[in-house]
Formats: structure tokens, sequence, C-alpha cells
């Protein structure tokens, strides 16, 4: 299998990346490592496995609960280091987000990432068609320049700060967080508390998952209470077995009332994160043009 265009449709234990009005896409970037988690598992660890969509299973062992949680930073981290090698690349992103107590619909984006210096460009397919958000780390003093879509187009485009409340009024996450790398380290910042806190109810593996045709690993997540876990009830994420990104992560809150209702019931019901990456490539030749405003393909007046 090769790196390079690979053709998917479409973004942790709980969360993924995002966008705002303007801006952005995929939580804090958390840069804290995490040495007890980079411990590789013993070759006979056991793996508890179980088909994607199968029960929860909050009376697992914890140890093999925390053995199959250290499988999936493992990968996370062989994902982090998979992306220092490359330089920049492109997507498609579909989120759906809880902002200030409401489901947002979902959103589908083109992402142009490049590593050094850090910069994003964003154009808007669904949700607000025809948006734009441009960022470069160290430039215009590390504002976003963004305009929204439809009619709002004809208004010229201006620079905000990634944390202002124009930027974030429909995204969970700032632009300064956009790409693999944004998801990934929150999720390892979420798991090192996991381990801290001793959170986990369950984590069981399928290791014969797909995700739109990919081979994957489908991590779910399962915590314990709502007092250890305030945000985050249960999560699923499937890091692609080549690349060790995570391609799709989708995360659940806990119920507002305690009602009987089926699994599926349940998790329609408590949506708070969905983040889908597809149409991936890694080698797109991408230019220092593609984080300029003066694109001949971009609409910043």
């Amino acid at each position: 299998m090769h790196l390079g265009q690979t053709t998917l449709y479409g973004v942790a234990g709980g969360v993924v990346v995002v966008c705002s009005s303007l801006a952005s896409f995929v939580g804090n970037s958390f840069t804290s490592k995490v040495p007890a988690m980079r411990e590789k598992p013993a070759a006979d660890a056991p793996r508890e496995i179980k088909p994607a969509g199968s029960a929860e299973s909050p009376g697992q062992n914890e140890s093999s609960a925390l053995k199959t949680m250290r499988l999936k930073v493992e990968e996370l981290e062989q994902g982090r280091d998979f992306l220092e090698t490359i330089p920049t690349y492109t997507l498609r992103m579909a989120k759906q987000e809880v902002v200030d107590r409401e489901l947002l619909d979902e959103h589908v984006m083109l992402l142009k990432y490049r590593r050094q210096p850090f910069s994003v460009y964003l154009r808007w397919l669904s949700g607000d068609e025809g948006r734009e958000v441009l960022y470069v780390e160290g430039t215009h003093n590390n504002r976003l320049l963004g305009h929204d879509g439809g009619w709002k187009a004809r208004i010229p485009a201006f620079y905000i700060s990634p944390h202002s409340s124009l930027a974030m009024r429909d995204s969970r996450y700032p632009v300064t967080s956009a790409g693999f790398q944004g998801l990934i380290e929150i999720m390892l910042e979420i798991h090192k508390d996991d381990f801290v806190k001793d959170r986990l109810a369950s984590c069981v593996l399928d290791d014969s998952a797909q995700f739109d045709g990919r081979p994957c690993h489908a991590f779910t997540t399962v915590y314990k209470a709502r007092d250890t876990s305030p945000t985050y009830r249960k999560s699923t994420t499937w890091i692609d077995q080549e690349w060790h990104v995570p391609l799709k992560s989708v995360h659940y809150e806990w119920p507002k009332r305690d009602e009987a209702q089926s699994d599926s019931e349940l998790d329609a019901a408590t949506l708070i994160e969905s983040y889908e990456f597809t149409e991936v490539n890694f080698h797109p030749g991408l230019q220092d043009l593609d984080f300029t405003r003066d694109h001949p393909d971009y609409h910043f007046r």
C-alpha cells in the first residue's frame, strides 16, 4: 500500500477536530509527553477484541482495559511520529459538534495543511458553503484571515484571534488545532488523565474494522462515571493500520435524563463530537502560494 491519494468520503477517549464560524477545528494543541504510555506492551499482552458496534462492556477486567488503552496510545504516538515526516497534506473533513448545548448541523470542509510553519487553509463545502479560513503561524499577530459563505462572502475578509468568540461561535476547538496532529495530541492528553484518574470502565479493540474501505483498528472506550469523566461517556476511534492516524472519531456525553434506552438510542441522543477525515493525500505538492490570500482559487476580498 502506498502513501498518497486514497479515495474516502468525508474527525476524543473522547474527542476530534473542527472549525469555527470563521475558525477552527480540533482542540487545543497539546504537546505533553506521556512517558509511561510510550512503553510498548509485551508481545503477548492480551487484546480485548469485539466487533465494531458491539455492546459496551462495563464489567471488563481493569487491567485488560488499561492494556488495550495502552495499545491505542502507542498507535497514536506512532501516528504522531509518522506525521513528523509529512511536510504537507490535504483531506476532506466532516465534523458535527455540540456547541453551547446545541448539536449543530454537519460541516464538510477541504483542508490544506503545512507542518512548518504551521499553516492551515479551510474551505467549507457544506454547513456554510464558501466560507474560507487561512491561518499561518507567526503572521498577522497570529490571527486568522476569514470570511463567511453565502451572501456574507461579499463582506471583505478580516483578521481575528483564533480564540475569539466570533471565531469560535460554531466550533469546540480553534483552527490552531486543525489537522491530524491536533486530534492526536488532544486524545493523548485525555488518555493521560484516563490513566492517572482511573476513569475507564472498559476499552475494547476491533482489529478487523474498516473505515470507508481502509483497514483500521477501532477502539471503543467507556467511562465509569460522570464525576470522574464529566465530558465523555463513551468514544470510538478508527485508527488507520498503515498510517496510524485517526480517520474517524465519535464521542458521546452523559444523558441528561436517566431513562431506559437501547445502546443505539442512547448514542444518538448523546452525540457530542464526530469527526471524519477522507480523501487523504500525503503528497499533494502544496506550495507557499497555497497559504496566502493571493491564491487564484481563493476568494478573500
